[in-house]
C-alpha cells in the first residue's frame, strides 16, 4: 500500500505575507516622507502668531494689546540715565488690557529689517521692557525700548508674548510698526533724546513729538 501523496505547501501564504510586508514598508516610507515634508513637531510647538498694525487693538488669549506711535533717537533717557548708541533707540508705547486675571507680559522684541531679533526683555536684552502686572479692566501703559542698527529699523515689527521664553502653542503678537526710511533719517538726525516713561495704569498725556519742526510763529519770533 503506497503512502498518500502529500500536497506541496502552497506558496500563497508567503505571497500574502510578502505583500503585507511590502505595504507596511511603503506606509512607513510614506510617513517618513510626509514627516520630512511637513515637520509635525515644528507645527505642534509653533506659537499662534496674531498680527496688527500701529493703533489697532490685537486680541490675544491673555490680553488685548495695542502699539502706539513709535519714536526714535540716538539718545535715550530712562530711569534718570542717558544712554547713547551709534545706531538707533526705538521706543514704542504699548497698552495692555489683561484678560481673566492679572497678567504680566514678559517678552518684547523687535524683528529688524535684517531679520535679526533685538530683544528688549530678559538677560540678553538690548533695551528694556518691564510693564508690571496688568489688571483685568484696567489698561496698563508701558514702553518697549530697543537698541538696533539704524539700517534695521525701517520695516521693523514688534513682537510681544506672555512668557519670556516659552511661546509654544500660545499667542504671539506681531505688530507692524509701519516704519520708513524717512522715519529713520529723521530720527538719526534728531538732537534731543527720547524719554521712556514709567509704566502706569494712568494714560500718559498726549504730547507733541519733540522732533517736530518748529512752528512758523516760533521762527518769526512772535
Amino acid at each position: 500500500m503506497s503512502a498518500a501523496a502529500v500536497p506541496a505547501p502552497s506558496a500563497r501564504p508567503w505571497v500574502r505575507r510578502t505583500g503585507v510586508v511590502g505595504l507596511v514598508l511603503a506606509a512607513l516610507a510614506t510617513g517618513r516622507a510626509l514627516t520630512h515634508a511637513f515637520p509635525v513637531g515644528d507645527r505642534i510647538e509653533a506659537p499662534f502668531v496674531r498680527t496688527a498694525e500701529v493703533g489697532e487693538t490685537l486680541r490675544l488669549r491673555y490680553a488685548d494689546v495695542e502699539a502706539g506711535e513709535p519714536q526714535g533717537a540716538r539718545e535715550l533717557v530712562a530711569n534718570g540715565s542717558t544712554l547713547s548708541t551709534p545706531g538707533l533707540w526705538l521706543v514704542v508705547p504699548v497698552t495692555i488690557d489683561a484678560r481673566g486675571e492679572p497678567r504680566t507680559l514678559a517678552y518684547a522684541a523687535v524683528r529688524g529689517a535684517d531679520g535679526t531679533l533685538y530683544v528688549a526683555s530678559g538677560s540678553s536684552a538690548r533695551g528694556g521692557f518691564a510693564p508690571g502686572p496688568a489688571q483685568p479692566g484696567i489698561p496698563r501703559y508701558a514702553t518697549v525700548a530697543v537698541e538696533l542698527p539704524a539700517d534695521a529699523a525701517a520695516g521693523a515689527h514688534l513682537l510681544l508674548a506672555l512668557d519670556s521664553f516659552d511661546h509654544r502653542r500660545d499667542d504671539l503678537a506681531d505688530l507692524d510698526l509701519g516704519l520708513t526710511a524717512g522715519d529713520v533719517e529723521r530720527w538719526t538726525a534728531r538732537t534731543s533724546p527720547v524719554t521712556v516713561p514709567e509704566p502706569s495704569d494712568t494714560a500718559p498725556p498726549e504730547a507733541a513729538p519733540s522732533d517736530a519742526a518748529p512752528s512758523d510763529a516760533a521762527e518769526d519770533g512772535s
